[in-house]
């Protein structure tokens, strides 16, 4: 099966709120080739990447078994980024 993939553009210090409402993605901070993001969901643990570089990314599974794939796309100036959020089962 496959999944629609979502592109989110977030600022620091901002959250945006994707998958329906399923998943919570923070940025804690920007640099020039990586970021620093948050990620969770209602009822289930945070997972804090550090240094999450352009063109990595991150799994991270839910509370109902849905596993995402968070990518870091780009960052812009010091305080925006653009990741790919990618339900993979």
């Amino acid at each position: 099966m496959t999944y629609p993939s979502e592109t989110i553009t977030v600022k620091q210090y901002s959250t945006a709120v994707v998958a329906q409402g399923a998943l919570f993605v923070s940025i804690v901070s920007v640099a020039h080739s990586f970021a620093h993001i948050r990620i969770g969901a209602v009822g289930a643990e945070n997972l804090e990447m550090e240094r999450l570089n352009l063109g990595e990314f991150v799994h991270y599974k839910c509370p109902d078994g849905a596993l995402y794939e968070i990518r870091l796309l780009s960052v812009e100036g010091f305080d925006t980024a653009t990741l790919l959020v990618t339900r993979t089962e």
